[in-house]
């Protein structure tokens, strides 16, 4: 196929048209130039078109697909249609890497007029078309449910909701993706609206709207977004998780979040080194997930966050670089009795006070913590996970902590470098999985004291401690060969 320049009519037989054919794809053919179309209904049945990597096809398509509901044009920045084609039952319709204005056209009226003739569409992605400038959103059908668009530099999206209401639009989407568009207007109200949001990577973007309706927003990587903005002064119902990752300038989340954003139950922030707190009035009542990963500033205003206000919040996240400030005593920084997931990195003035008070308190994944071992002696009785990873500093459990975890079912140590042992008699009756992974000085087991509830035990990387676990050979062998699921570096017994 790579050395094809025409398909001519030898391609269709002695039939000139298939009748029966429902997919035909084209792929990989760098010499192919003319697709010599006959014109009189050649595919009847064709349902899913796809033409890929031929960067020098320049030929016409089939003009009556009046079946096809999926077509795919990617790498075929040649292929220029005189007028558009009938696409009466498209569904899907995805273009990659065409540069001209009116992508797959010469002017971009044309493509206009393509995407209005198409009244059946589901979804529509366009990438890589480096001339668009704009769609016409408030004339597509009522049926568009996703739209995705990726590196397209100079598209604009200058459409109001006022504008797109008086045409008599009411286009709502199920998700929309914005990725890399840098000519979106610094202050921005998305159109059209979308259940499902994606902002990624839109460096033009200084200031964003939040959309009446919107359930879940993901905005990543806009380098200059300062401040994000609810749309509307009522509350958003709607709007139930926010994730923010890598905007650098962001100064300020939505004002009044607590009262316009009631139902918000996720918030995920990272690397937002700009962000000092959150709004005035405190987070949503009803939030659920909270999650601040390397946001300095924040962190270090953690005392004003009054999580304790939050009945709802359930898991709470924060790694942090370990810059934390010392808290002191009179600057309590509580949190509610309502968490039962709790990861922390890098957070040095946790303490071992705020981990009791956490009754009920069931997974905790502790990594770098410098105050490890003051935190394990007050860690509540509720507890079933616990995973310790990265804490060169520690050498051993304490005893009386682990045997005080009464519920502890999981015990998971990885990448703590100076352990040397775990206590004798110190782990649980409730244990059934025992993991560790590398742990290079790691020496010993009490494999003597293993409770009979363990029904696995996985090592790995612990090369002190290999040649004891070997089977049928090593000395530990005779008192773990009961365990129902043995793993010694990767490989199971």
């Amino acid at each position: 196929m790579h050395r094809i320049i025409e398909v001519t009519e030898e391609f269709y037989g002695n039939s000139l048209h298939f009748n029966s054919l429902e997919k035909l794809v084209f792929s990989e053919m760098p010499e192919w130039k003319q697709w010599h179309v006959l014109g009189n209904g050649e595919f009847p049945a064709l349902h899913d078109l796809s033409i890929e990597d031929c960067p020098k096809l320049i030929g016409k398509l089939p003009e009556n697909l009046c079946r096809l509901a999926s077509l795919t044009i990617s790498g075929c920045p040649e292929l220029i249609l005189e007028t558009p084609i009938q696409l009466s039952n498209l569904k899907k319709f995805e273009v990659v890497g065409s540069p001209k204005p009116g992508v797959l056209f010469y002017h971009a009226e044309l493509f206009t007029s393509q995407l209005l003739g198409i009244k059946q569409i589901d979804e529509l992605s366009i990438t890589d078309c480096s001339s668009l400038t704009s769609l016409p959103f408030s004339g597509l059908p009522n049926t568009l449910k996703k739209v995705e668009i990726s590196c397209c530099g100079k598209l604009t999206l200058a459409t109001s909701i006022n504008e797109m209401i008086s045409r008599g639009s009411d286009l709502f989407l199920e998700r929309l993706v914005l990725d890399q568009c840098d000519s979106i207007a610094p202050e921005f109200e998305l159109v059209p609206r979308a259940r499902d949001l994606r902002v990624d990577e839109c460096q033009s973007l200084t200031k964003l709207f939040i959309p009446a309706g919107t359930e879940n927003i993901r905005i990543f990587g806009c380098g200059n977004l300062e401040i994000l903005s609810v749309a509307c002064v009522t509350p958003m119902m709607a709007l139930c998780g926010l994730s923010i990752g890598n905007c650098e300038k962001l100064k300020s989340l939505p004002e009044q979040m607590q009262e316009l954003l009631p139902s918000l139950n996720e918030l995920y922030l990272t690397y937002c080194p700009e962000l000092e707190s959150f709004p005035e009035g405190g987070l949503p009542l009803n939030l659920q997930v909270l999650g601040i990963y390397y946001c300095r500033k924040l962190v270090k205003g953690r005392k004003e966050w009054h999580l304790q206000r939050l009945p709802c919040l359930r898991e709470l996240n924060i790694f942090h670089d370990g810059s934390d400030e010392e808290i002191l005593a009179n600057e309590n920084w509580e949190l509610p009795c309502s968490i039962r997931s709790l990861r922390i990195s890098k957070l040095k003035t946790l303490s071992s006070q705020v981990l009791k008070s956490l009754a009920s308190l069931e997974y905790l994944h502790a990594s770098n913590l410098p105050q490890v071992r003051s935190l394990l002696e007050g860690l509540p009785s509720s507890l079933s996970e616990l995973y310790l990873s990265r804490h060169d500093e520690l050498h051993s459990l304490p005893t009386d902590a682990l045997r005080s975890l009464t519920s502890l079912q999981r015990l998971e140590i990885s990448s703590c470098n100076q352990l040397q042992s775990l206590p004798e008699s110190g782990l649980p009756s409730s244990l059934s999985e025992l993991m560790i992974e590398d742990c290079p000085n790691l020496q010993s087991l009490p494999v003597k004291w293993m409770p009979a509830s363990l029904s696995r035990l996985s090592i790995s990387s612990c090369p002190l401690l290999k040649p004891r676990l070997e089977f049928d050979k090593g000395e530990y062998w005779p008192n773990i060969a009961q365990i129902p699921t043995i793993d010694i570096g990767w490989e199971y017994l």
